[in-house]
């Protein structure tokens, strides 16, 4: 398993390699999925809407763009991640904001949606329960 992190446009935010892979290893054991590798693209409101129109279409920013690329050694995951701080709800630790965006694009990954109400509050509850999952391990000083 490997994390590899990349930036591009002016970035506010940031995040170790081995935070990534601290909380891609609590996904991984917790959903039972074998990821190979996962690819992090921290990129500015700008540079997240051009990557948001080029993959899907969409004219506008977003928080996390997720593509997979299946292989026999498992999937491998690339995730474009806004790293300002646009998407961060009120008081949240920009850590907690980033790794919270890491487990919403592995759980698109894994099948979960949030095109509706009822779709993103399950994905919120799943994300807050990853994040909670990860602090009993890790123990981050962002709690």
């Amino acid at each position: 398993m490997f994390v590899r992190i990349g930036r591009e446009g002016d970035l506010v935010l940031t995040v170790s390699n081995r935070d990534i892979k601290n909380a891609l290893q609590v996904f991984c054991r917790d959903k039972d999925v074998k990821v190979r590798g996962l690819v992090v693209i921290l990129t500015s409101d700008e540079v997240q809407t051009r990557y948001n129109n080029l993959f899907l279409g969409h004219n506008y920013n977003t928080d996390v763009i997720t593509q997979q690329y299946d292989s026999p050694l498992g999937v491998l995951v690339e995730m474009y991640i806004n790293g300002c701080s646009t998407f961060m709800e009120n008081n949240e630790h920009p850590l907690r904001y980033l790794l919270r965006m890491v487990f919403h694009g592995l759980l698109h990954v894994t099948g979960y949606n949030d095109k509706t109400d009822n779709e993103r509050i399950k994905m919120r509850e799943e994300e807050n329960r990853l994040l909670q999952l990860f602090h009993v391990e890790h123990k981050p000083q962002w709690v």
